[in-house]
């Protein structure tokens, strides 16, 4: 005497014949009894009856899954136009790819050598002209587009109130062998501008040096400009982690030629 699990249907667990012809009565669907959503929904309730049988009849799950899959794919193929591209992502058809779509990255074209000497060719025939260059220098308006409201500030500060002082903080060391930077270049212009968001004067600072500008200045302004900066939490945190003998570089930011014709070129400071 067997101990076959019957299931609710009177199908027996053991047998696989009538377990794969109960399967393929449920595929058949007729057009009458559709599921909601078309062929995803027919797809959709052929995965969830398949697992379904998958609890019932154990050891078969796995067979039965991988007929329900090659009918799903079978659906799929059947709905969709003949060689339409689909885009699916882990088993489900995210998209319908549209053929007509072209899908190549887009790379700008970039100028050839032969364009490049023409250009500088041009350029040199213009200098040997007699007539005086008018205008501003051409790149001023690529570089205004690429400032922000507070580094427009910072300049405006440096224009009117001129170099900046600003320090560099190291660890002190004999003869300054093995000396460290701690931090660098700590000033209180992003303060005195009137920064809207002064935790990113490192990157304004930077931004306006790259497109030169301002200069990070070597030389050092009024000694008594100093004494506020020093005492500025930012420089007190630096030396305390610099150690017992900090040692205070003392530099400037200033703005430079280029950046002083472009301040009275872009900009009217009162």
């Amino acid at each position: 005497m067997t101990n076959d699990v019957v299931l609710a249907d009177g199908t027996v667990a053991g047998d696989d014949r009538a377990l794969e012809k109960r399967a393929a009565q449920a595929l058949a669907l007729p057009e009458a009894a559709e599921r909601p959503g078309g062929v995803l929904g027919r797809l959709n309730w052929a995965s969830s009856t398949a697992m379904l049988l998958g609890r019932e009849v154990g050891g078969s799950a796995q067979r039965l899954t991988r007929q329900f899959v090659s009918e799903a794919e079978h659906l799929i193929d059947v709905a969709l136009p003949p060689g339409t591209p689909r885009l699916v992502v882990q088993g489900e058809i995210v998209e319908d790819a549209d053929p007509a779509a072209d899908t190549t990255p887009f790379e700008p074209e970039l100028p050839t050598e032969e364009d490049l000497r023409r250009a500088g060719d041009r350029l040199l025939a213009l200098s040997a002209e007699t007539c005086p260059l008018e205008g501003a220098h051409p790149a001023f308006p690529h570089i205004l587009r690429q400032l922000t409201p507070d580094e427009a500030r910072i300049l405006r500060l440096l224009s009117r109130s001129g170099s900046q002082p600003s320090v560099d903080v190291r660890t002190n060391r004999p003869f300054g062998v093995g000396s460290e930077s701690v931090a660098a270049g700590l000033s209180m212009v992003a303060e005195i501008a009137g920064c809207r968001h002064p935790e990113r004067i490192t990157s304004y600072l930077g931004n306006l040096h790259r497109l030169g500008l301002i200069w990070f200045s070597k030389e050092p302004v009024e000694l008594h400009r100093y004494e506020l900066v020093q005492v500025q939490p930012i420089v007190v945190d630096a030396m305390s982690r610099a150690g017992r003998y900090a040692k205070i570089v003392r530099r400037s930011i200033e703005v430079t030629a280029f950046g002083a014709e472009f301040c009275a070129s872009c900009f009217t400071f009162e």
